[in-house]
């Protein structure tokens, strides 16, 4: 987001924080502002600037990536607190990720709704720009509700802004909270313009991928409509036809860093800085995918290969998901070589070795070895499947951030992209699959599929590469999209939503995540309610009840 300035402003009733939105935003705090300064033509641009902030309370972060990441098909625990992957008795209302998740979400929807309520008193601001902040924030507050409501069901529908303490709240309906999110959207369709005014800002494509995705979450839920399915198809249709948006030519192009991480296919993104004094806790994702190469033979900790927290190890379900032979995303998803960064002299089978800077120092082979095979690696050390550990594994190299400042940096740079057409395209072929039009999803996944393809010697193999990545119709069901969803957005933070919408949670836990299998429970497909919610409202279990099973 190219706005220019992020303000904390600390007025009656609620604080809007500032961690900020952007590497571009310069913070400007504001202490003793009258709460009338959101009343204001330039209280409306700060607030919207400020109601962006709270993304960063979700993406990159370690609490989220627990609720996304952990307890799936793709990825199990590492060397790490196992409380979301296998979910233990500790994954309870007295859960301090939960209960932050909770605070973070709902401190965002109020300042949405203090935006929108303060912008009906302004009468001094061009009539089409205030429509424009009052989508936007609508958008916003869409957008918390929907992760909140992925999560935890039933939820209290605030959609005034809360000036003065309260004990009083009560857990309206799932149908009740689609109905404010999707009027919200619709609100915002109709008034954001087709392009940002500003990178990062919302606009008409992004507010109808998430309504998309909100009719295909809704379509599996109780308040589920008819039309859910055909109005998530045609909304992601219209964003594929229309936006202007393309897939990049080389999947491995959606990750690399660079000044401002702009390109055809994000349709929006989490920004973060290089700024120390506004980027908040940054975005950690670098850290939780990578597993600790730097104990191995020739290497140590740096820039490159990111500081290991050893959190999110693939599932052997994740790494044998692709045809390796054919399918790039493998290679471009995880890092299965490292090479020598501390030069020396090492023993190696038996062996003593010289490496160099650069040299092969080890690999993660995704075969079984003989004996007679391991003594033939006299170069470098390799690691066959039964020897990845909870602290050595192929790891997702998507997230690994170059901009840090030294390899001990937690507060990463690097953008982190929510929305994205590659996902669009998933989007339109899942709805067109539930809808009985497999003849059209696959239309859409073989884009995704030939986009992926590995681009042979000569143009002849690319083509035949191509040709070989195409499925029928005839192969498309709920498990095969899951499967490239997989192979497209691996580790992107919504594999727990998308399981659970699918209804495929538990089947998929018990089948691919050994750790996990043990404990799942049908009830885990909700978290646990805070207990400090339930025990801070009148009536206490009768007017704020807890998730059944917690």
């Amino acid at each position: 987001m190219t706005m220019k300035k992020l303000v904390l402003i600390a007025f009656t009733g609620i604080i809007i924080l500032s961690s900020g939105c952007k590497k571009l935003l310069n913070e400007d705090v504001r202490s003793q502002i009258s709460n009338l300064y959101l009343n204001t033509p330039a209280g409306i641009e700060d607030g919207t600037r400020a109601a962006y902030s709270y993304l960063r309370s979700w993406y990159g972060q370690q609490s989220a990536g627990w609720m996304t990441v952990y307890g799936t098909d793709e990825y199990t625990v590492g060397n790490a607190d196992a409380v979301f992957d296998n979910y233990t008795a500790n994954l309870n209302a007295a859960s301090g990720v939960v209960n932050g998740v909770w605070n973070s979400l709902y401190g965002a929807i109020n300042t949405c709704n203090s935006v929108i309520d303060a912008a009906a008193n302004v009468t001094d601001m061009d009539t089409k720009l205030k429509d424009a902040r009052i989508a936007e924030v609508r958008f916003l507050r869409a957008h918390y509700y929907f992760l909140l409501v992925q999560q935890f069901g039933p939820l209290q529908l605030s959609l005034e802004p809360t000036v003065t303490p309260s004990t009083v709240a009560t857990r309206s309906p799932i149908a009740d909270v689609y109905n404010a999110i999707i009027d919200d959207l619709n609100f915002s369709i109709a008034n954001l313009p087709p392009t940002p005014s500003e990178y990062g800002r919302a606009s008409l494509p992004i507010a109808q991928h998430m309504l998309a995705k909100v009719y295909l979450t809704r379509a599996s839920t109780t308040a589920a409509e008819n039309n859910d399915y055909a109005n998530a198809a045609a909304l992601a249709e219209e964003v594929i036809n229309t936006s202007g948006a393309k897939l990049l030519d080389d999947f491995a192009d959606l990750f690399v860093q660079d000044e401002g991480q702009k390109n055809s296919e994000t349709l929006f993104a989490c920004q973060f800085s290089t700024d120390v004094l506004t980027n908040g806790a940054g975005n950690q994702a670098h850290l939780f995918f990578c597993s600790a190469y730097d104990v191995q033979v020739g290497m140590k900790r740096d820039l490159a290969n990111g500081r290991p927290y050893k959190h999110y190890r693939p599932t052997n379900y994740m790494l044998n998901l692709y045809n390796k032979s054919i399918d790039s995303r493998f290679d471009k998803t995880f890092r299965t070589v490292w090479f020598c960064n501390k030069p020396g002299n090492f023993t190696i089978n038996g062996k003593t070795v010289a490496l160099k800077l650069r040299d092969t120092a080890f690999v993660m082979l995704d075969h079984e070895i003989t004996a007679a095979q391991r003594d033939a690696y006299t170069k470098y050390r390799v690691f066959a499947p039964s020897e990845y550990t909870t602290d050595i594994w192929p790891m997702n190299k998507k997230f690994l951030d170059s901009l840090t400042i030294d390899n001990n940096m937690a507060n990463g740079a690097k953008d982190f992209i929510i929305y994205r057409l590659g996902e669009t395209y998933l989007i339109a072929a899942e709805a067109l699959l539930m809808s009985g039009h497999a003849d059209q999803a696959v239309l859409y996944i073989n884009t995704l599929r030939r986009r992926a393809a590995k681009i042979g010697a000569t143009p002849a193999i690319t083509v035949a590469n191509k040709l070989a990545m195409e499925v029928t119709a005839a192969q498309l069901n709920i498990d095969f999209i899951l499967d490239e969803r997989s192979r497209e957005l691996s580790g992107e933070y919504m594999r727990w939503t998308d399981l659970v919408r699918t209804g495929k949670l538990i089947e998929r836990v018990k089948k691919y995540n050994p750790a996990a299998a043990v404990l799942i429970q049908p009830y885990h497909v909700l978290r646990p309610i805070p207990q400090n919610q339930i025990d801070r409202t009148e009536g206490t279990m009768t007017a704020f009840p807890q998730n059944s099973g917690y």
